[in-house]
């Protein structure tokens, strides 16, 4: 039963990756600027001295962008590794990478078909750096768990 729950949760979080990827540019757009703003607030907070609302999504706007990226791909190969241990007792690490980096291209692939976006070689980099990431947090997880038990 475990091992279905963790499938469909990793089928889940690739149908939220088409979702996200299948926004037109303007909606995606708006997004990440909405996300930005959030940050804004939140820095804007803390700050004794912030700088302009504008200017600072001017500014990080493509950098919390490119971060969401690594982040959703992060969380991607974290879930890929989960489920390739479930399947391959060798080698699932590199299961799971594959997998994950498959589906990053196949993501870029499918914005050539978005309106106003593109595919990028440098996402499908950094959403394979999030997968990589990923995996090596759930070897760090695994690791402490078994010492733990």
């Amino acid at each position: 039963m475990k091992k279905h729950v963790k499938l469909l949760i990793l089928i889940l979080w690739m149908a939220v990756i088409f979702a996200m990827s299948a926004e037109a540019a303007p909606e995606s757009e708006e997004t990440s600027n909405f996300v930005t703003e959030i940050i804004y607030r939140i820095y804007a907070f803390f700050s004794s001295n912030p700088i302009n609302g504008s200017l600072f999504i001017e500014r990080y706007a493509g950098i919390i962008r490119k971060l969401a990226h690594f982040t959703e791909f992060m969380i991607l190969g974290f879930l890929s590794v989960s489920n390739a241990r479930e399947y391959f007792a060798k080698n699932y690490e590199l299961y799971g990478a594959c997998f994950g980096i498959l589906y990053a291209i196949s993501d870029e692939i499918h914005q050539l078909f978005v309106e106003n976006r593109c595919c990028s070689i440098k996402d499908v980099l950094i959403d394979s750096a999030g997968i990589m990431c990923g995996i090596f947090l759930y070897r760090l997880i695994s690791k402490k768990w078994k010492k733990d038990y």
